[in-house]
């Protein structure tokens, strides 16, 4: 019986040893919840012994406890790194079930998270964070766990729109020598190809119906000079549109100056028929001068999806996105769980848990609210483990485990000295 009291024991020695080391092993986890061996003696007892002169046989392990403590807040910088100060723990979901169905909800203090190629705000194991929908002021429409899902962060803004109109300012030269290689006044038939059919040509912005840039240019061709009886220069205008020349609705416009430069017709939109619908070409503001060709300023109406630029989560979860110059748009509020006895969540690696009977179902709540912690952005929760003390725990345990082996040397000296007695 000695010897089986002593195995138990080193048993439980290996045991200590084994739930220390993985407490070293993870310090520098982010998240990690240190764990102790808990133990109880073992007493036999039968009817017919005195328990005054009972001795025990052993020990053994009655459960690997979790510290559910706080560890200490590092701050990071990174917006996407979130940190719990106080009770309460992130609700994941993972992207797949292993075994089947629906993905298990876990819970996790490692708030390490990036976004991902479709927006979605995910940790380094690709599970999701959940949190709920928001209102346009940033209110939770609803705090349940059943509710909550992955939160999805649009990576684009607005609705993209095709150009319709393109605004241009000019100056064109008076003096048909400054710039362009046009010879005849007018010349031959308009091509873009050759340099002497028309005298300027600049980029034009244009886009399509979804928003993406096309190439543009503008054509200026000069059909008359002035004269002393026609002081008037005109010029007439082309557009080529991704390689593809479009036709002018009225081939007869022109954009006409008088002796001072100032336009006397074309001061109406230039109209063009393009694939994405009607283009239509104002230049109102330009002007004739006697210095070369320059483009004032260009601009269009056509929209691309503004892309997303900055996001923020403020101490109560919401989750805020900036897209380009317009304000923060409200995207979501995260969600944070809590639990009854957090002690008996079932440990799934990964600084990650999954709810038990024992500890009783999920509480969902916002930062900040009664039972829950506060929430930092741009901080992480380091492991709640301390090494110097873990150390000191190793050595106990080392010492323990000898114990024990000198105990089973022992017994094991005693059988050899019976069996000694019997030769």
């Amino acid at each position: 019986m000695s010897m089986n009291t002593a195995l138990s024991g080193l048993s439980a020695a290996q045991t200590d040893i084994a739930a220390t080391s993985h407490n070293i092993a993870n310090v520098a986890t982010i998240g990690f919840r240190g764990s102790r061996a808990e133990f109880a003696d073992i007493f036999n007892q039968s009817p017919y012994t005195v328990s005054r002169t009972t001795t025990g046989t052993g020990t053994q392990v009655t459960r690997i406890a979790q510290d559910f403590g706080q560890g200490s807040i590092v701050g990071t910088g990174n917006r996407l790194d979130l940190a719990i100060e106080g009770p309460g723990f992130f609700a994941l979901r993972p992207q797949a079930n292993p075994r089947g169905g629906a993905p298990e909800t876990l819970y996790s203090r490692a708030g390490a998270f990036s976004m991902s190629a479709d927006g979605r705000i995910v940790n380094a194991s690709g599970q999701q964070l959940l949190g709920w929908p928001v209102a346009s002021d940033g209110g939770g429409l609803s705090q349940t766990v059943n509710m909550a899902g992955p939160l999805q962060i649009p990576l684009l803004m607005g609705e993209p729109r095709a150009t319709s109109t393109v605004a241009l300012e000019v100056r064109l030269p008076s003096d048909l020598q400054m710039g362009g290689a046009q010879g005849a006044v007018p010349p031959a038939a308009f091509d873009p190809a050759d340099a002497t059919t028309w005298a300027h040509r600049t980029p034009v912005p244009l886009s399509d119906a979804e928003g993406r840039a096309i190439a543009g240019e503008a054509y200026f061709v000069r059909m008359s000079n002035p004269t002393a009886g026609t002081p008037e220069t005109s010029y007439r205008m082309h557009l080529v549109v991704a390689g593809m020349v479009l036709a002018p609705q009225d081939a007869a416009a022109t954009l006409t100056f008088d002796a001072e430069g100032q336009p006397l017709a074309g001061t109406q939109p230039f109209a063009f028929a393009g694939e994405t619908g009607p283009i239509a070409l104002d230049l109102a503001r330009s002007r004739l001068t006697d210095a070369p060709f320059e483009v004032r300023s260009a601009s269009h109406d056509g929209q691309a999806r503004t892309q997303l630029t900055t996001l923020d989560i403020d101490n109560e979860g919401t989750i805020f996105a900036s897209y380009g110059s317009d304000n923060r748009i409200a995207q979501g509020k995260l969600a944070l769980v809590n639990f009854a006895n957090p002690g008996g969540l079932r440990v799934m690696g990964g600084a990650a848990f999954a709810a038990t009977a024992e500890s009783g179902a999920a509480l969902a709540g916002s930062p900040g609210d009664a039972g829950f912690g506060s929430l930092r952005s741009g901080a992480l929760e380091k492991a709640n483990v301390d090494l110097t003390e873990e150390l000191v725990n190793l050595i106990t345990a080392q010492r323990n485990y000898q114990a024990s082996a000198k105990a089973m040397e022992t017994s094991s000296g005693m059988m050899q000295t019976i069996l000694n007695l019997r030769t």
